[in-house]
């Protein structure tokens, strides 16, 4: 079968960290990203070696973050490629990573990747095992537990939380391989095991949810991607629109739903590394939301809050949840410096930041239209072709909680 190659801003690497198989806001890759990248282009790069047509590939690499919210964490991830004639850029692929944190947190996986594996579909698999201790719960709305600021291993505030996952997803572009939208449908099963502290918040006044049980998801989404870059975009954008529902159908013990429209933009002052970046997200749930489901968020962008690393850097994880979400990222990403190693480019910089985000959730006091949760703050970004490292320092403007996250990929 001949399959067109695929266009370059879609990933090609295994392990594409979206929120079915991210750690929770742990952004759990980063040397392995960081090698799988520099191996793959060194390769491409060196002398541009014709596709391969035959045999296979294989890379293992150590897994090493931090995050404030989650602890240092370590592990080990590892990917096998095997091609065949005229696919592109592989047949299929492999995946599989063990990771622990300091904290108690664990996720293991393993995952498979068929870009053409029907005609133009794309077909990704994963089973993962997730754990987590002390897992964060303030209780509902956008004012829940005022002068409480968080973000520390409180029993009282904290749960355990359990969550064997496996789930199914299938991409294509409908116009064409050239063409910048794409839809995308999706199947999860979880079965989540909640684990209260005594006493507890949780204890006191026990959410729908308190019990775990099941969650079967379906979801699906339509999207339009013109950037110049998946990585680390200087131009264009992505708009996206996704909903998500559970039932008895889907086998779930929850029967809700949800929509999502978000918007991500980037502009390039005079030269790519240069760059003003800015998103949007408005996440809305209805029915029955289990209380763990009020901090997710759709799409197959990485996101959950409202706080924390994916979402309102500096305020503690997910401090305040509902079951409609909106926030927004403003970064001003520049990278002046470069030098090669090994041959390659490596380019450095800096960027500045301010995030803001709020939650409503029915029958709470949640305050006026104009009670926003804000943090702001400044990192260090170091970019080699599709991976990039940053760390960065964020602070919240309510409370003055500093907090650091050491992690890869730009958070948009």
């Amino acid at each position: 079968m001949r399959s067109p190659p695929r266009p370059p801003h879609l990933p090609s690497a295994p392990f594409n960290f979206d929120r079915m198989t991210c750690f929770r806001s742990a952004g759990a890759i980063t040397l392995a990203a960081i090698a799988l990248a520099s191996a793959r282009g060194a390769r491409a790069e060196a002398e541009t070696p014709p596709p391969k047509d035959h045999g296979w590939d294989a890379i293992a690499v150590p897994v090493v973050n931090y995050n404030t919210d989650l602890g240092f964490g370590l592990g080990l991830a590892g990917g096998a490629y095997v091609y065949g004639p005229e696919y592109r850029p592989y047949r299929y692929s492999f995946g599989a990573q063990t990771f622990f944190t300091t904290r108690g947190g664990q996720s293991h996986f393993v995952r498979f990747d068929g870009p053409n594996l029907l005609g133009p579909l794309r077909v990704e698999a994963q089973l993962e095992l997730k754990r987590e201790l002390r897992s964060p719960y303030y209780g509902p709305g956008n004012r829940s537990l005022p002068g409480v600021v968080g973000g520390e291993d409180s029993d009282e505030f904290s749960y355990d939380h359990r969550a064997p996952r496996g789930w199914l997803r299938l991409r294509m572009r409908p116009l064409g391989p050239a063409s910048p939208y794409q839809v995308w449908a999706s199947y999860q099963f979880r079965d989540i095991d909640v684990r209260p502290y005594q006493p507890s918040l949780l204890t006191v006044a026990p959410p729908l949810g308190a019990s775990g049980g099941h969650a079967g998801q379906v979801s699906f989404g339509v999207l339009r991607d013109t950037r110049d870059d998946e990585a680390n975009p200087s131009e264009g954008g992505v708009e996206e629109l996704a909903a998500r529902a559970s039932s008895r159908i889907t086998l779930s013990h929850y029967a809700y739903g949800g929509v999502t429209a978000s918007e991500r933009r980037y502009f390039s002052f005079g030269a790519p590394r240069l760059v003003l970046a800015f998103r949007a997200v408005l996440d809305y749930q209805f029915g029955d939301v289990p209380f763990f489901e009020w901090p997710s968020v759709g799409g197959v962008s990485v996101a959950e809050g409202i706080g924390g690393l994916s979402s309102v850097r500096g305020l503690p994880r997910d401090r305040f949840a509902g079951e409609t979400k909106a926030f927004a990222n403003l970064e001003l990403r520049w990278l002046p410096f470069s030098f090669a190693f090994r041959g390659q480019p490596i380019h450095l910089g800096a960027v500045a930041f301010a995030d803001a985000g709020r939650v409503w959730q029915p029958a709470v006091d949640d305050g006026p239209w104009y009670a926003w949760h804000t943090g702001a703050g400044a990192g260090l970004r170091a970019v080699r072709r599709a991976a990039v490292l940053r760390g960065d320092v964020a602070v919240s403007l309510e409370t003055g909680r500093t907090a650091l996250y050491f992690t890869v990929g730009q958070m948009f």
